[in-house]
């Protein structure tokens, strides 16, 4: 068994695993941030994050065929770095590297080094990941992160509240494989006792402002997200003991993924949310447009973003003092949501 590696800083505490470099578990004192849920916990998601419809993409001319690795949907799932051994590079009692060559394979016969680097502050995480074309033609790349989060203690999610900031929702069909890309409506409010179970309903999809998720169901993507000056995008989970969790993604990233876990059991459903950075929506490879929706990475050139995962307090909330209410603040005013 491979053994995982334990960062500290004050009182915040992270455990990495070599296998996908995955962040399994991250806590700030006897908060837990990042919890494992059994499903691509906190994995590397490269070259492509979510879904490939069937498997197939064109690229320049060529047709490629990857293996199926979520039958059941028929597509290919999660790219080909969540499972494989990745080497450690540098290490202290803070931060860690770690690197894999990503060889040609079927239906990806490309070449890239992935570095993924963790350095942990107190109450925040902070990730950068850089992929090296190191081919002699260019390729098609994406990455994405699956960190699972905690609602705090044994709360489930459905006692938090949400913001997801972005200005669409991708509508997907019951394999989850995007039909449609749909705006949401600035002109139109939640109403506060709006109640279904309608897997299309913009209403239910839209936390854009902070609202409490409820017995919503989400395994979904939304794209342009809003970002502050800095450049960032900040998604927050504001737990039933009032802290936040915040995951920041820089630039890079065109789309945020969110999903209950409604589909991993009785035991782990709705036990945390994951709350996925992805530099791509679902299925970029078969119906993006490349340079648009996905990169195209020249050989010798590299795909570098960086993201991070925050624990702020009641007392940072009260005084708003953090970057999280900042962006509730500057969100909120423009927000609403669609019918």
């Amino acid at each position: 068994m491979t053994a995982t590696i334990e960062l500290a800083c004050g009182e915040s505490a992270a455990v990495i695993s070599p296998i996908g470099a995955s962040l399994l578990r991250f806590s700030v004192g006897d908060r837990p941030v990042v919890v494992p849920m059994n499903a691509f916990d906190g994995a590397v998601l490269a070259p492509w994050p979510n879904r490939i419809d069937g498997g197939r993409f064109d690229f320049a001319g060529v047709s490629h065929q990857l293996p199926i690795t979520e039958p059941e949907r028929d597509t290919a799932l999660h790219g080909l770095v969540a499972d494989v051994e990745w080497s450690v590079l540098e290490r202290t009692e803070s931060a860690v590297s770690l690197e894999y060559a990503l060889p040609p394979s079927e239906g990806y016969p490309f070449e890239f080094g992935l570095r993924v680097d963790f350095e942990l502050a107190e109450a925040e995480l902070r990730m950068r990941a850089r992929g090296l074309n190191t081919g002699s033609g260019p390729a098609p790349f994406g990455f994405g992160f699956h960190p699972w989060l905690s609602a705090g203690g044994s709360a489930l999610v459905d006692e938090a509240q949400l913001v997801i900031p972005a200005a669409h929702w991708f509508e997907t069909d019951d394999r989850l494989i995007p039909t449609a890309v749909r705006p949401f409506d600035d002109g139109t409010a939640v109403p506060a006792d709006h109640v279904s179970d309608d897997s299309a309903c913009m209403v239910c999809k839209d936390f854009r402002a902070l609202r409490m998720i409820g017995g919503t169901v989400l395994d979904d993507a939304f794209g342009e997200p809003r970002r502050r000056v800095d450049g960032w995008s900040r998604a927050r989970l504001k737990g039933a003991d009032s802290r936040e969790v915040v995951v920041g993604m820089g630039p890079g990233f065109r789309t945020w993924q969110v999903c209950t876990g409604d589909g991993l059991g009785d035991e782990l459903a709705r036990q945390a949310i994951a709350i996925e950075p992805m530099t791509c929506p679902p299925n970029a490879f078969a119906a993006g447009e490349a340079g648009e929706d996905f990169d195209i990475v020249a050989p010798g050139d590299e795909l570098a973003v960086e993201w991070s995962i925050g624990l702020t307090g009641m007392d940072c909330e009260r005084s708003g003092s953090t970057s999280a209410d900042s962006d509730s603040q500057d969100f909120a005013t423009q927000s609403g949501a669609a019918d």
